[in-house]
């Protein structure tokens, strides 16, 4: 593990919030929640769909809050978000088609998006990715690969800051500059939550992210995580633009099944 230098460090960060997929994408995947205290491991269903814009990437979300039970399929309206990342990201949120979307505002950015899962908009927006304020803190192993890693530190007055995060360490793949992993820090320096990348997968001649493990942790241990686990995936797609746009009200579109690899 070697260290990089501060010219290198700055063209990393560059690199990393550049990428994207060629083409727009869409994900089906499955949320798996661990409860406190309990083995038990309680799964919801959602459809993930990702494009990038002269904001940054942007992507709209519908999330079933229904458990999925083994041989019962139940009809819910999914509950659906919009969430632009970038410099200035935003979050809008629905409960039905019949609604119109709502801005996600204040402390509701750090709230779970519903009881189950312990996924926040906060968590879904990244801001600190594109926080001015970081500082390079060397290499270190994470899940058997190496990552760079930088603490990002929040702008004084931004809401991050003002929900008591004093900064988030992100470590970046030696090799392809990819995210592996994501450390909160409170203000007392304790871990507040740990974002990790489990595994990535080759689909349709593009590399996509397969896994993703969101822990709550508290006095230094995990007390409940909530995973990320895409199940088919469809790249190389083009979707109306509108379907991102809060004020359209636009439906999400229909992909036909032929168009997925079965993860």
């Amino acid at each position: 593990m070697e260290k990089i230098d501060a010219e290198e460090g700055a063209k990393r960060i560059a690199s990393f919030r550049a990428q994207r997929l060629s083409g727009d994408f869409c994900f089906k995947f499955q949320l798996e929640h661990k409860p406190k205290k309990s083995s038990q491991t309680v799964r919801y269903n959602g459809v993930m769909f990702g494009s990038w814009n002269e904001r940054g990437p942007v992507n709209r979300f519908q999330l079933y809050p229904e458990r999925v039970k083994r041989g019962k399929l139940v009809e819910v309206s999914p509950i659906e978000l919009i969430v632009q990342n970038g410099v200035s990201p935003e979050v809008w949120i629905r409960h039905g088609a019949a609604e119109s979307f709502v801005r996600i505002q204040e402390e509701a950015l750090f709230k779970p998006i519903f009881d189950g899962v312990i996924y926040t908009p906060f968590d879904l927006q990244m801001p600190f990715i594109y926080w001015n304020d970081y500082t390079y803190e060397g290499p270190a192993n994470v899940l058997s690969r190496i990552g760079q890693r930088f603490l990002m530190k929040p702008p004084e007055d931004s809401l991050s800051a003002r929900h008591g995060i004093s900064g988030v360490q992100i470590a970046l793949d030696d090799m392809y500059y990819g995210l592996l992993g994501v450390e909160v820090f409170g203000v007392d320096g304790e871990t507040r939550s740990e974002f990790t990348l489990r595994s990535f997968q080759k689909v349709q001649g593009q590399y996509i992210v397969k896994e993703i493990v969101l822990s709550d942790v508290d006095a230094g241990k995990v007390q409940s995580s909530t995973g990320f686990k895409v199940k088919g995936a469809s790249v190389g797609l083009i979707f109306d633009t509108a379907i991102f746009d809060p004020d359209c009200n636009a439906d999400a579109p229909k992909i036909s099944a032929a168009l997925f690899d079965v993860l």
